[in-house]
């Protein structure tokens, strides 16, 4: 053999010009890397296994073949538990032991797998307990996860595949290894009680400046305009978490699985494994939009107890579509609803208008007011009827979807209210709320 030469030569073939040597050492690149992700994945999954703690829970739904929708509930503890004194201090927090429900949050993979929607549950939703006591719905998770899905599969009729809780220390955590979080602030927010003092417009915020903006209720929808903040400062966490900047970053994966494999708990058959591929799978379903809503409701004083009261048709609407794997109507974006003005006619239903429709509106997010008794000719008998304005086709929708029923196009010869986007005359089913 020549020196030089490695075995023998090969004759008869054709010899690899610069394209060709390219060619190769970008497929060998290529190689390199899957192999590269395919371990750092592999690395991931073993460290959040490990970090992972999980809850035996034998109320949950079994998985079944007969459906690819998938149900998760996903709670948002405010345990102290896991903060460090220090960090206990710097936080406008009050003071207690244990555990409580800040954030309720019902998620639902659609049967096609081409949705999600996340319904938020208010925490003090009036609900009965096992023994048919009226309780509110952050009650039954003190008392565990077990009695928080067995309430929720009671009450609402929702199936519940799999249970994750994050703590408030996993909150923090997540933010941080972010670098903040950029929200839009619709106006200004200054609230004592929650450490919030923001003016308005896009706020990068801190981990505890993001806390305290999310844990005001300050204003007149108080804990639903919380619920909004809730749902806003998720937007913006998901939308960082499934950017290329993140999933390009390794040591900030790995901190990432870490501030969320230490700070979570997840029933015992929802495995790393199983989120990832989910996760994976709806990538690009998550970059282009994903539905999120919170179950109509208006308050309601009992026995000297504030609660919150779903509003009946128009949560069941909800309940139904999660029920059957659907992805749920659009109800327009929170600036959206708050541009929108609904003039809500009573007809016989005075009562039912004053306290039940127009309060569910309005924490809904729409301007809404009553309007009057209304012509005879748009008068609602047993179903509340949502009638479109001037052309107001997608603000009729999402009006027509918070009160469970579909839009209508005015009678003829009948005239709307000066200013209205939309209008709702009352029916009996409000007064069965």
């Amino acid at each position: 053999m020549t020196p030089g030469e490695w075995g023998p030569q090969v004759t008869g073939g054709r010899r690899l010009n610069g394209w060709g040597r390219l060619g190769l050492a970008l497929a060998m690149l290529g190689v390199i890397a899957v192999t590269a992700i395919s371990v750092t994945t592999l690395m991931l999954i073993q460290q959040a296994e490990a970090s992972l703690t999980r809850v035996t829970l034998d109320q949950l739904d079994e998985v079944t073949e007969a459906s690819n929708a998938r149900h998760f509930l996903v709670v948002g503890s405010d345990s102290r538990e896991g903060l460090a004194p220090d960090e206990r201090r710097g936080l406008t927090l009050g003071e207690f032991e244990g555990q409580r429900s800040d954030v309720i949050i019902y998620v639902s993979v659609s049967e096609d797998r081409r949705g999600i929607s996340l319904v938020s549950l208010p925490r003090d939703l009036l609900v009965n307990d096992e023994s048919g006591r009226q309780i509110k719905l952050a009650d039954a998770f003190a008392a565990g996860p077990n009695a928080l899905v067995a309430t929720i599969q009671r009450n609402f009729g929702l199936p519940v595949h799999h249970y994750a809780s994050i703590s408030l220390g996993g909150f923090i955590n997540v933010v941080e290894t972010l670098g903040g979080v950029t929200i839009d602030v619709p106006e200004p927010l200054r609230d004592e009680r929650s450490g919030a003092d923001f003016s308005s417009g896009v706020q990068h915020m801190t981990p505890d400046e993001a806390l305290a903006y999310i844990r005001s209720r300050r204003g007149v929808r108080a804990d639903f305009a919380r619920i909004d903040r809730q749902q806003q400062f998720l937007r913006a966490i998901i939308r960082d978490l499934v950017s290329a900047r993140v999933l390009s970053n390794p040591p900030q994966l790995f901190q990432l699985v870490d501030d969320v494999g230490s700070n979570v708990t997840t029933d015992e058959s929802l495995t790393i494994g199983e989120m990832y591929d989910l996760a994976d799978e709806f990538r690009q379903v998550v970059q282009d939009g994903f539905s999120m809503t919170t179950v109509p409701s208006y308050t309601r004083k009992i026995n000297g107890v504030d609660y919150v009261i779903a509003y009946r048709p128009g949560a069941e609407a909800i309940f139904e579509s999660l029920r059957r794997g659907e992805p749920l109507a659009d109800r327009g974006t929170s600036n959206e609803r708050a541009d929108t003005v609904v003039a809500v006619w009573w007809g016989e239903h005075l009562r039912a208008a004053d306290t039940i429709v127009v309060p569910t509106l309005i924490y809904s997010g729409f301007q809404a007011g009553g309007a009057g008794i209304g012509p005879d000719t748009a008068h609602a008998d047993g179903t509340t009827r949502v009638f479109v304005v001037n052309g107001n086709a997608d603000q009729a929708a999402w009006v027509a979807a918070t009160l469970g029923v579909r839009p209508e196009p005015l009678p003829d010869g009948v005239a709307a209210p000066q200013d209205a986007d939309v209008v709702v005359s009352v029916g009996a089913d409000a007064s069965t709320s």
